[in-house]
């Protein structure tokens, strides 16, 4: 599976406890792995990375994260598909302060939305951003004391914050602490450190699928959520954002579809777009296929023995290849997911009714016939939904060929 990079900065107070972390685009383990890269691109592996793969509280805990947003980003405030809180909108220096991009930070300002401007410079065309910020990031690396100075005199007539950053010498320090900054990042305090995960690359076919559907003014719910069960590493993704400090959604979920109908509609096109921003991959068709087989047959079997919420097992059997998709053992992947315990159960112990589908279908799997057992089912039942479910699963391949 591959590899997952963040670079992760901290901010300090005044005090130097840590307010913040910056978090970076990276490439790689080299301290140099941004490389040249398109900028909504970077900012949208970012915020993959940072919610869905690696986790939001893995990287900053408590603490706030800055991420940096482009133009694209900034000229439509449902392109930001997070609730206000932990992370801070940090405006790049390029950003041009057109009508969408006052109107959206208007409207996120009024969302109760934090806003930084990255790399300021006085400019009287940047007043109107200037006006709806939380906190202004001066490069004093770029600036002489005079300049600084004059930066620190013309801001302190708004209300809000300032943050030094690129400090590199205990004397910047002392200096800038004497006038009156209340944030401080460089090399001084600490270089950005590279925190690595493992990530599932997300199918193209299902993403391409994923856009159509969503923008089309038909789309209901229960559609969404059958394209997203289609794919095991959207489906993930989706379950982990559901269960992050970031969705603002604190409750058990144990399906997909329960998963999409509290996000919205809106929130999955929102996180669609920036999937594909992201340059998403093939997954192996071999274990996509196994996953999605496990999934239908978990499902057909649950309701052919009257199980309630059948839709949970199809949640069952999607992740139960997901190890093997993720490199990564179940129990740490399944410890970032809302799901219910005799869920967990089911996957990781192979106990209860979850357990027992998992095990029936594997058994079926192998041709064991002496374990294929669900239930009151009978033999021949089982094996016309297995068998049922091979021909499904042809037939889905052959759509996404097609």
């Amino acid at each position: 599976m591959p590899d997952l990079f963040i670079g992760r900065q901290p901010i300090f107070d005044v005090d130097l406890n840590v307010y913040a972390y910056e978090l970076l685009f990276r490439s790689s383990e080299d301290q140099a792995g941004a490389g040249v890269v398109d900028g909504n691109n970077a900012t949208s592996q970012v915020m993959l990375n940072a919610f869905f793969d690696i986790g939001l509280n893995n990287l900053v805990g408590d603490n706030k994260a800055f991420i940096n947003l482009t133009q694209y980003f900034l000229e439509d405030a449902n392109r930001i598909s997070f609730p206000p809180g932990q992370v801070v909108l940090e405006v790049l220096e390029d950003v041009v302060p057109n009508e969408l991009v006052i109107e959206t930070l208007t409207t996120l300002k009024s969302m109760g939305h934090t806003i930084a401007l990255d790399d300021f410079e006085l400019s009287e065309h940047l007043k109107p951003m200037v006006c709806l910020a939380d906190i202004v990031k001066i490069d004093v690396m770029s600036l002489n004391r005079e300049e600084i100075e004059l930066h620190v005199k013309e801001l302190r007539g708004f209300n809000l914050k300032l943050l030094a950053e690129k400090v590199e010498t205990y004397q910047e320090f002392e200096y800038l602490k004497d006038l009156g900054f209340d944030y401080y990042q460089g090399y001084f305090f600490a270089k950005p450190t590279i925190v690595k995960g493992k990530g599932l690359k997300l199918n193209q076919t299902s993403i391409l699928q994923l856009i159509a559907k969503v923008n089309s003014p038909t789309i209901e719910i229960e559609e969404l959520s059958d394209i997203i069960s289609m794919d095991v590493s959207l489906s993930h993704k989706v379950m982990k954002f559901v269960n992050s400090s970031a969705s603002g959604i604190k409750v058990e979920v144990n399906s997909i579809q329960q998963a999409v109908s509290l996000l919205g509609l809106n929130t999955i096109k929102n996180w669609v777009s920036i999937a594909v921003l992201a340059t998403a991959e093939d997954k192996p068709n071999e274990l996509s296929t196994l996953a999605m087989v496990r999934a239908k047959a978990c499902l057909e079997l649950a309701k052919a023995s009257g199980q309630p919420k059948s839709e949970t097992f199809f949640t069952v059997g999607l992740f139960s290849t997901l190890d093997a998709m993720m490199d990564q053992p179940l129990s740490v992947l399944l410890a970032d997911l809302p799901l219910a315990d005799d869920l967990k159960k089911g996957l990781l112990e192979k106990s209860g009714v979850y357990g027992e589908v998992i095990n029936c279908v594997i058994a079926m799997e192998r041709n064991d016939l002496n374990n294929i057992s669900f239930q009151k089912l009978d033999i021949e039942s089982m094996s016309e939904i297995y068998l049922g479910t091979l021909l499904w699963a042809d037939q889905q391949g052959a759509q996404k060929a097609s």
